[in-house]
This record gives structure tokens, sequence and C-alpha cells, in this order.
């Protein structure tokens, strides 16, 4: 919503806007920004909502009864969803579409820096923070560029995906995560069959092989495809490549950013992006907040801060982190009640494959974003099906806080993992300033 917000600011636009995380005083620092742009933040509330206003535009979180709805309503100002302005914003150009499951938000925050070498100056909308945009009055997930390409991150958890027509896009992966297969089946091929240009899959991808998309150049490590992957090698600065005999760097860590960076050199690539551009681009991304984004370290305890929440993420995410350190010590916040009652299964599955036995995982108390949501379940049930680590329940921060700080040795790596919840960051410092305390 806020990158949508900026977009609207940067064109002229008369913006405001509310949020329930802006009226109970989170977040700051986000809301400042939007306010130096000129977005006048209003409270929750029906009355915010004046009869001078255009139109009101909600996101999926937003519930029917809503008092802004309401009022609404009842003024007759037309009321859109997010998605579809974004695909107002975006048809009418040409439009660069990140569709898939895992790593949409990073693959467009690699894009668009190879688009910047590419001396292409794109407006960009995304799902995460692109680190390179951020300054003292930009959030860093959008930037307004040249009103002829836009570059934006399609989300498909809510079936928006299908109102947008792309010049080019990319399919990252497919995987089980807000919908089941057989639905996300049908909203992809949607997007293919919208894409009036090239489309880029990916071929390591055994769901996406499934999709009728005769044409489509592919992208892989594992298997026979247009842009493959040889060569990787992880060090302490990222990882390094080659792909089709040229040499790549990254700063990120991870083999799952190796393919994000096949996705985005794919891409780009049948857009015309010359190879030093891509290269180049690639080499000056510096990564999405909260993508295993390091807080701190304490001595040898390194501290991360991630946003992996579905099980093909925090698969990625743990194959990361285990590279890296002796022994794993996860953080989980489970994203919402009714996506861990969906993913139960496979949530469990996922950290009793990639933990082991001296690894401990350690539950905090499920984010609930308000609402009518069912709350009959809770990490407890979810961590009660993990066999493989050692679990530890916590009813809040400061008791996970305390747990971490008499279990951290030397040579953990500590993750703080979950969607949805900007707090987490500050919790992932407070980790870290525990950590100080101990050892003083």
């Amino acid at each position: 919503m806020s990158a949508v917000a900026q977009i609207l600011r940067a064109q002229g636009q008369r913006v405001s806007g509310s949020d329930r995380t802006h009226d109970s005083g989170g977040n700051r620092y986000l809301f400042r920004k939007l306010e130096r742009q000129g977005i006048r933040l209003v409270p929750q509330v029906g009355l915010s909502v004046a009869p001078d206003i255009d139109f009101l535009v909600v996101s999926s979180a937003i519930e029917s009864t809503s008092p802004e709805r309401e009022q609404a309503l009842k003024l007759r100002i037309p009321i859109l969803h997010r998605a579809e302005l974004l695909a107002k914003l975006f048809n009418q150009t040409m439009g660069v579409g990140v569709a898939g499951t895992s790593g949409k938000s990073t693959v467009t925050g690699m894009v668009a820096s190879i688009f910047d070498a590419d001396r292409r100056r794109a407006t960009v909308i995304n799902g995460g923070i692109i680190m390179q945009y951020v300054s003292a009055t930009q959030v860093g997930n959008a930037r307004c560029g040249d009103a002829g390409l836009c570059l934006a991150e399609l989300d498909e958890s809510d079936g928006s995906i299908r109102h947008f027509h792309p010049g080019a896009g990319v399919i990252t992966n497919i995987s089980k995560d807000h919908k089941p297969l057989s639905e996300l089946h049908g909203l992809f091929q949607q997007f293919i069959d919208h894409t009036s240009g090239s489309l880029v899959l990916n071929a390591d991808c055994p769901e996406s092989a499934l999709l009728n998309a005769s044409g489509a150049i592919t992208f892989g490590i594992e298997h026979p495809c247009d842009y493959r992957a040889s060569h990787i090698k992880s060090g302490a600065e990222g990882m390094s490549f080659q792909v089709n005999g040229n040499a790549y760097t990254l700063r990120l860590p991870g083999r799952h950013n190796v393919a994000n960076a096949l996705a985005a050199i794919a891409l780009s690539a049948e857009l015309g992006v010359s190879i030093r551009a891509r290269q180049l681009g690639l080499r000056r991304f510096k990564g999405i907040q909260r993508r295993l984004s390091r807080v701190g370290a304490v001595g040898s305890i390194a501290v991360l801060d991630d946003f992996a929440h579905n099980p093909d993420k925090l698969r990625a995410s743990l194959a990361a982190i285990r590279s890296m350190s002796k022994r794993m010590l996860i953080v989980f916040q489970p994203h919402g009640y009714g996506p861990t009652r969906f993913m139960r299964v496979e949530l469990a599955l996922a950290f009793g494959v990639a933990m082991r036995r001296r690894d401990i995982l350690i539950g905090l108390p499920i984010f609930d974003a308000g609402g009518s949501a069912d709350r009959s379940i809770s990490t407890a049930d979810l961590l009660a099906g993990i066999s493989g680590p050692r679990c530890i329940v916590t009813e809040d921060r400061s008791g996970a806080v305390h747990e971490i700080c008499a279990l951290a040795r030397s040579g953990d790596t500590i993750a703080v993992i979950g969607a949805r919840d900007d707090s987490l960051t500050r919790f992932a410092r407070s980790i870290v300033r525990g950590l100080r305390k101990r050892i003083c």
C-alpha cells in the first residue's frame, strides 16, 4: 500500500492514508518518511474519509465492515482494491511483472538494480524495501521513474495477479502458500496467458513445468535450461557463479539467491540488457530489507533478521544460515492464524528437515494483525509437530531474549524469522543488546 501511495504522490496526486500500526504508535520510522513526502496520515476511522476524496484504496487486510469502507459507501466514493489501482498504473506502460511464490521481492530488486546499471530508470513498485533506494525521505519499496517502463512485484496470495497484463514477466517458482497448488496453477497460467512478450520460468521447479508456456525462456541450477548457473561458490562476501561462461558476483548468501539472480539475468537479458550491465547491477545490489539481513554480532555470535514464512522460504533461509554457522538458534514468529493452520504440516516438515538435533527453535506467539481471525491455533500446536531440533515456546519476546541469552554460545547464528511485522527487526536488535549485557 505504501509503495502505491508513494508513486501516486510523486506523480502529483493528493494522497492520505491510514494504518492500524500507525494508530498504535508502531513503525514510526516508516510513517515519518511517508509524511516527509507529503502523504497525510489519518486515524483509521470512518470520519477520515472526506467527501472530496476521489477514491478509497483498500488492501486485502481491510474487512468489509471497516468504518472507512462504510463511510465511502455512504458518500458514494468508489472503492478500489490495491491491486486494481496498481494494475491501472502497470498496464498502461511497458509492464515488467515479477511473480511466483518465493523470491519476488528480491528478484524485483535485482532487476531494478540491473535496469539502473543499464541507465533505464524504471518506475519500481516492490513488496520489500530495496536497500539501494532507502534515504532520509524514501522508504525504499518504490521509485518513480520513466512513465513508459514499470517494474512491479505481482502478488498471487489474494488472486489479484489476474488483473495484470505484463509486456514481460517471470515466475520465480510455485509452492503451497496462501492457496492450494491447484488454485495457484490457475492463477499463474492466467499470468502466462496475459503476458504479451518474454516469459521466464524456473527449470528447477516441478510445479512450473505443469504450466502451458510454450516458448518460455528458462533458468536454473540443477536442470538443463537457457540460463544455467555453474561454478557456484560461497564466501564471506556472498556468492559467485557463472552463467553461460560469464562471471557474476552477489553480496548475498545462499544458493536460493543464485536462483533469484538467474531469474533477474534471464529476464533482463531478454529485454536487451547487456552482459556488463547485468554483472554491474547484481554486483551493486545491496539486498532487500529483512532478507537474511545482518543486525549485529557479539563475539562470534551473529544475529540475522529474515522475512521467511512459508515452507520453501524457510528451507532456503535455513540452508543459507547453516552454511555460515556451527549451530542455528532460530526464533520464529508465525505470520497469521490462517496461514499457520493452512501450512502447519509443511512448516513443521521444513523445520524438521532443515534443522538438526543440536539446533534450537524458539517459537513466538502468532502475529496477530487484528480483525476477525479464527485464533484457535497456537505456536505450541505448530512446534508440537516438529521432530529434530530442540523446540521452546515462549509467551513473549522478553522471554525469548532470556532463553537466547542463556543458550547462545560461540559460533552460533541466531536468526529472527517472520513476516508482516516490521517490529521483528527491533526485536533482533534487542537480542544483540541482551547478548552484550550477558558478556559484560
